[in-house]
């Protein structure tokens, strides 16, 4: 199965990592996120609306389909008090840092519509 890679945005401030992935066009209940041991996995899927088999392109560059994002996470991260906000198009997925190192264990991140 073929999935594309959106366009992402990782960084750093003193207090949080911040992560930044481009989904235009994509309906935030196709999106899950996920933290799994040291890694936190956006995936879902961006549906090609309004068109049909008899329409002919002449050029077609926009990608649909499934997607699948891996960031390696630090380990003294808050793996409890992430938050994820969808707007306009952009993701943006906040990981607050700490200094004790919390369990590996499956964690799901709730998108909340800005």
């Amino acid at each position: 199965m073929y999935c594309f890679n959106p366009t992402s945005d990782m960084f750093e401030t003193a207090d949080f990592i911040v992560i930044q992935i481009e989904l235009a066009g994509v309906n935030k209940e196709d999106i899950n996120v996920e933290v799994f041991g040291g890694s936190l996995e956006v995936s879902g899927i961006k549906r090609r609306n309004g068109f049909t088999e008899k329409d002919n392109f002449h050029r077609m560059e926009r990608l649909f389909g499934f997607f699948k994002r891996v960031f390696d996470l630090p380990r003294a991260v808050d793996r409890n008090s992430i938050n994820a906000s969808f707007n306009e198009g952009l993701l943006e997925i906040i990981v607050p840092k700490n200094n004790k190192n919390s369990c590996f264990r499956l964690t799901s991140i709730e998108i909340i519509e800005e």
